[in-house]
């Protein structure tokens, strides 16, 4: 599934509670914007700017955030990292980190060593299956990764 289409699901199944889809960014946006963070976006980032350029969703007060949000506080964003989504009005957020050796990470600020995944899409449909508490969502998610890795 890709990027276009994990938005639309996501708008359908938060229709009833809420939830606002931003306009997507221009290419000058998004070129603009990595020249602010000092590397490139991966194209799923890309793909998803260029789709929207961030939504707010009623559901856990659940935000993907958009470039001037971004860019306008220092704390969300440095040396080739920045926060792309939180919730509860920044209780929590998930960044992207552009590493050394070339490689994107996505983590939570809770538990920055941990490495949830490299791809947008595949935190989109954990946010889509079990939003950010339910089975199959974000929490849940941070708890399988946790527990895999204790018992390496």
């Amino acid at each position: 599934m890709n990027i276009e289409q994990l938005v639309k699901l996501i708008k359908q199944k938060h229709h009833l509670s809420g939830i606002e889809i931003n306009p997507p960014a221009t290419l000058s946006d998004i070129i603009e914007f990595e020249n602010q963070i000092g590397f490139s976006l991966p194209p799923d980032f890309r793909e998803f700017y260029l789709t929207c350029n961030g939504f707010c969703c009623n559901e856990d007060i659940f935000n993907m955030i958009p470039f001037q949000e971004i860019i306008e506080s220092q704390q969300n964003f440095g040396n080739s990292w920045f926060y792309f989504s939180e919730y509860m009005i920044y209780s929590d957020m998930w960044g992207l980190r552009y590493t050394a050796t070339g490689q994107f990470e996505i983590f939570n600020d809770s538990y920055p060593d941990k490495i949830l995944s490299s791809s947008l899409n595949e935190f989109l449909q954990r946010f889509l299956t079990g939003n950010v508490f339910d089975t199959g969502g974000l929490y849940e998610w941070h708890n399988e990764l946790r527990i895999n890795n204790s018992n390496e």
